[in-house]
């Protein structure tokens, strides 16, 4: 096994930028402004970002009960736990307990599960698509095409990997037996995923008028996109970072100084987990007690 020794000069070099920009950041001054924060608008964000996860638990139902009878309040807790574990892990954990959750509470097989997040997550980045198309028609026209061109792109993405995926386009006999998707089943799905990716672009755009930074709604849908881009491959527990540096250079054509934005990054992370902890513990907790009771009920004497 070779050793990689140009790995170490790239984490020294990371380092070292980090400890210069930690030195030389205004600190205090972003701590300032997220004390001054408005909590009503924060409250009113928080609300809105999870109606845009619940909505995002029942896009991931509708295509799996198509091949599996899960019930609404386990997709809703299995989806919420998982989220819960994303905050707090990396890569794909969450995703990992999502799918031992709907298999420990309604029987959903390992393999169909992991299925149907895959292709919730193919209607999701078509939803995106959709969004964002839609959404470059109301926007300033200096920022119209390339929020349109994304859009278009996605969308291109997300029907070529429908067509070329095996785990998406099953044939007529596989469908007929309950084993695929056809593509009409992705279309209710994609119009759940419009919803949701609307109200999280809603959640940005308040918690950053919530600092008290004057934005217009176009940078802070450049701030959606570019979180979820960078936090693709969840490198950090609840992409601790991938935010506060999405909504820094995202604001950063408006002139807004980097102080403000990064008290929104963090407003916004805190956001984004500290409601979806408390509600996935819940759920999970809940959930658990009320199978416990069952299998203890169903137990003979």
């Amino acid at each position: 096994m070779k050793r990689r020794w140009w790995l170490w000069p790239f984490v020294a070099l990371v380092l070292v930028l980090g400890v210069r920009f930690a030195l030389h950041f205004p600190w205090r001054s972003s701590w300032e402004t997220l004390l001054d924060a408005d909590l009503v608008a924060l409250s009113l964000a928080a609300i809105l970002n999870l109606l845009s996860l619940a909505l995002k638990a029942v896009g991931w139902q509708l295509l799996l009960r198509r091949l599996w009878p899960i019930r609404f309040r386990t997709a809703q807790a299995a989806s919420f736990a998982g989220a819960a574990v994303n905050c707090v892990s990396i890569a794909l954990s969450g995703e990992a307990a999502r799918m031992q959750l709907a298999s420990t509470w309604d029987g959903v097989p390992l393999t169909l599960g992991a299925r149907s997040i895959l292709a919730s997550r193919v209607a999701e980045a078509a939803a995106l698509g959709v969004f964002l198309t839609g959404a470059g028609f109301f926007l300033a026209p200096t920022h119209r095409w390339r929020v349109l061109g994304i859009g278009i792109i996605l969308l291109a993405g997300a029907a070529l990997l429908f067509r070329r995926a095996p785990f998406l386009r099953r044939s007529r006999e596989e469908i007929s037996g309950g084993n695929g998707w056809r593509p009409a089943d992705l279309a209710l799905p994609v119009v759940v995923g419009v919803l949701s990716w609307l109200l999280q672009w809603a959640t940005y755009h308040w918690v950053i008028v919530a600092s008290h930074v004057a934005v217009a709604p176009v940078l802070s849908l450049l701030a959606l996109i570019l979180s979820n881009v960078g936090g693709i491959l969840r490198l950090t527990p609840g992409n601790v970072g991938v935010v506060q540096g999405a909504v820094v250079l995202a604001l950063k054509p408006a002139g807004i100084p980097s102080a403000p934005a990064l008290a929104a990054g963090l407003a916004l992370q805190a956001v984004q987990v500290f409601p979806v902890l408390a509600l996935g513990l819940a759920l999970l907790g809940r959930h658990g007690v009320r199978e416990l009771l069952r299998r203890r009920a169903a137990e003979p004497a």
